[in-house]
């Protein structure tokens, strides 16, 4: 079945700039030939995660698009289910802005810390973030029932005739890409590629003839490690391959306030 697809990635709660770039690009929802294609980081940074969900959940019901796993969702996944405590994410990787939205509190462990439980910011603690942590997805939960599962039952990648859609990369070095044997930061096969340091933008690939569409890098860092800037101005727009083999799209949105569209006609598999 050919398929006009709309693919992103890495919105990062920018619902505003996510609606703008489906509307310049002239995604229907309502059109049956047009699917929307989303490579993970729905979440963190920005402001609106929540909207970026219900949007992305209403199209994924009604099988107009299709949303892949990223690292920050991975992320969220694993606050949800309690399985882990270290605060680094909540700090540091946008966690914060991502359950202020869900949560409904500006800054909530920190004014958790100290307009219900009077702990001054220079003595919370790990424990207080455990605490808190266990309150929080008690309640995200049970105010969005079906957040966690639609979270946990997106796939790794999308692979249509000529493409494979995914957030990080592929195994280039297992025999068969669908079959990923990789490790990095804890994370193991298609969760650790999820993780890519820019690196797979560079490498040889030998295991598909496909092309291979990516997020989770932003292209003005792919740029700048490649040495592909004709200027010192910065540039998120879509970056593709000299040979053609892989097109990265985040545009980082938290800098750029941008979504890339790439816009193709293919069949879906």
């Amino acid at each position: 079945m050919k398929k006009k697809i709309f693919a992103v990635s890495d919105i990062h709660g920018n619902f505003p700039a996510l609606i703008e770039a489906l509307k310049d690009a002239g995604f229907d929802e309502n059109n049956d030939s047009h699917l929307l294609v989303v490579l993970g980081d729905h979440f963190d940074r920005g402001e609106y995660s929540v909207s970026v969900y219900e949007y992305l959940k209403k199209l994924t019901d009604k099988g107009k698009a299709i949303t892949i796993m990223g690292n920050h969702d991975l992320m969220f996944i694993d606050y949800l289910e309690g399985t882990v405590l270290d605060p680094f994410n909540y700090f540091r990787n946008g966690e914060r802005e991502t359950f202020a939205d869900f949560w409904h509190r500006t800054a909530p462990f920190e004014s958790w810390c100290l307009i219900d439980e009077n702990i001054p910011e220079t003595e919370m603690t790990v424990g207080d973030f455990a605490r808190w942590l266990n309150i929080v997805k008690k309640d995200i939960n049970e105010e969005y029932p079906e957040l966690l599962n639609w979270l946990k039952n997106q796939p790794y990648y999308l692979e249509t005739k000529k493409y494979i859609f995914t957030h990080g990369a592929i195994d280039t070095l297992a025999e068969d890409w669908h079959n990923p044997h990789c490790f990095r930061y804890g994370y193991n096969d298609w969760e650790a590629l999820t993780w890519d340091d820019g690196k797979f933008f560079g490498r040889n690939i030998n295991n598909t003839e496909k092309t291979v569409v990516i997020g989770h890098f932003g292209t003005d860092h792919l740029r700048n490690m490649y040495g592909l800037k004709k200027d010192d101005k910065e540039d998120f727009s879509i970056l593709e391959r000299e040979d053609k083999r892989v097109i990265a799209l985040d545009s980082t949105s938290i800098l750029s306030n941008k979504i890339n569209v790439l816009v193709i006609e293919d069949e879906l598999l």
